[in-house]
């Protein structure tokens, strides 16, 4: 039964008519906008240790004594500071993925919101480094927990149509929060005493206590309810989400979502009546399905996507960005970093369509290996003698490369990532993307400080040849792992998955299969010939 909303049926997935639905979208848009928030704590989180480190009241307070009477904070204390949250992501977010599947996805805004503000409340209130510490760490807890639900919750709620675009608010929303704190930094050098460095911590409180306010108001996942068996409850959920007035949109979304839902289960023979696998008494079911033999290649396609983005260097460029433009020379740091945010800024709001428009792969596989030149480059400069004049050379390709990587694998890969997983095992490979990239987190944010600072590699742009031979292993990889999933229902993606396609084959194989399943091509009706991956390179058809 067609169902016509502002000229657009309903009633079926057809990606021609995404620029029609995104019209009616507006209210969806703004509960993704309002979970899309927790993940600006993300941005403030990752730039604050380069942000807060140039800030001379809080070089005062926290640091040591040089001979000619200025303070440096010590690497090990940089270090420390921005390990320390990735660190303790790792393992909440391992017993918190288990609860947000028995308990759902909304309770944990809530819990992330309180423990966000009792992290930032030690660190305002810290009288030692440890103590900072300690708030970062405590605050780690809520970020890697608004990493795992904001695009968790977009990724089940939104139409499959608008999956990339909607997608993208999440690497945005750590962008504006990059961005976000160097304004605020660069507001607070002005100040002179504690509030120097207080501004920018006190500013963390705005994103719990918005979610807090909002909270009471934010639906639960439908598809979470759905699989709990609460379909009434689901089409609550969706009239809020949506707030169409006709009442059969929501029969017909439900019945989509339970069609998605007996699909996959059907596909890769689940059953939910099993008595759950437990580790030292946690439920850890579905990651383990995640590394079975139906799911490992997608899993660690999704993990590759997050982890790449660590590789090509984000952490250096994005976290370290004013602290580094200080080390090398620059005159005015604090107006050069708002600068290179604000370039990423555009480039990753531009990334909204160009998702849609060019596809996941497109975006990511060749411009991967753009951002390697851009690290040679950088590397090249950091050789230079005379260091004051290449610095603003390394500037200008430390532009230039975030340009690239907010238009590529800093906004595509969190898409990619976040739609590769089998529906049913979403949460538990969102949890597993998190665990990864704090884990990359953690090695780079421990790592930086020893390459750029003074009182240590000194690195300077030759930190540039570092993240080139990492950034090399991700740009290769990217191209044997990376599918193109535009315009692909999960179905599609599950059954390409299952019958073993080549990633780099997706896009012709989805072509030839039409609008007809794809498993129609294996000896059905259809007869399409289907490339299928037998090794590196080699591809035979069936």
């Amino acid at each position: 039964m067609a169902l016509l909303i502002h000229g657009v049926d309903y009633s079926v997935v057809n990606p021609d008519n995404k620029w029609k639905i995104l019209k009616s979208q507006s209210r969806f848009a703004m509960w993704a906008l309002l979970i899309a928030s927790g993940v600006v704590m993300q941005g403030f989180d990752i730039v604050a240790g380069g942000q807060l480190a140039a800030l001379p009241a809080f070089r005062e307070k926290f640091g040591v004594l040089q001979p000619d009477g200025s303070y440096l904070i010590p690497a090990r204390y940089l270090s420390a500071w921005n390990s320390i949250a990735p660190a303790v992501e790792i393992v909440a977010t391992f017993i918190f993925v288990p609860l947000l599947e028995k308990f759902g996805r909304k309770w944990g805004i809530l819990a992330a919101s309180i423990i966000s503000v009792a992290g930032v409340l030690l660190q305002q209130l810290a009288n030692d480094w440890k103590v900072h510490l300690a708030g970062r760490g405590v605050n780690g807890i809520a970020i890697g927990m608004m990493f795992t639900i904001s695009p968790l919750w977009i990724g089940e709620v939104c139409r499959p149509e608008l999956r990339g675009f909607f997608l993208c608010f999440f690497n945005t929303s750590i962008v504006l929060g990059q961005f976000a704190i160097v304004v605020v930094t660069k507001g607070s050098s002005q100040i002179s005493g504690k509030w120097q460095w207080w501004l920018p911590v006190v500013a963390m409180y705005f994103f719990p206590l918005l979610l807090t306010i909002t909270w009471p108001f934010f639906p639960e996942s439908p598809y979470w309810l759905i699989r709990k068996g609460r379909s009434d409850d689901a089409k609550v959920a969706l009239r809020r989400i949506y707030g169409f007035k006709e009442v059969a949109y929501y029969d017909i979304e439900v019945a989509r979502l339970e069609e998605d839902i007996r699909l996959t289960n059907s596909l890769h023979g689940n059953d939910e009546s099993r008595p759950p696998r437990r580790v030292w008494g946690i439920n850890v079911e579905h990651e383990l399905q995640c590394f079975d033999a139906l799911n490992r290649k997608r899993t660690l396609t999704a993990i590759f996507c997050a982890s790449a983005q660590q590789m090509i260097g984000a952490t250096f460029v994005i976290g370290y960005a004013t602290y580094f433009f200080e080390l090398i020379g620059i005159t005015n740091p604090f107006n050069a970093s708002i600068a290179l945010y604000v370039v990423m800024l555009v480039a990753s709001t531009a990334a909204f369509p160009l998702t849609e428009m060019y596809g996941r792969r497109f975006l990511i596989v060749r411009p991967q290996f753009m951002l390697c030149l851009m690290l040679l480059i950088i590397g090249v400069l950091g050789c230079v003698p005379d260091r004051a004049k290449a610095a603003w050379g390394v500037v200008a390709m430390l532009y230039v490369w975030a340009l690239i990587y907010q238009l590529s694998i800093g906004a595509t890969g969190f898409v990619l990532a976040s739609e590769i997983a089998t529906m049913r095992l979403r949460a538990a490979t969102q949890g597993l993307i998190t665990i990864t990239n704090s884990i990359w987190g953690l090695i780079m944010q421990f790592t930086v400080p020893y390459m750029i600072n003074p009182d240590a590699g000194n690195l300077g742009g030759k930190v540039g040849f570092i993240f080139l031979a990492t950034g090399l292993m991700a740009a290769v990889g990217g191209w044997y792992l990376f599918p193109e999933t535009k315009g692909l229902s999960f179905e599609k993606i599950d059954e390409l998955y299952a019958m073993g396609v080549s990633p780099r084959h997706f896009k012709r194989m989805a072509a030839e299969a039409g609008t007809g399943h794809i498993a129609s091509a294996l000896g059905g009706p259809a007869g399409g010939a289907v490339p299928v991956e037998k090794g590196e390179g080699q591809v035979e058809h069936v």
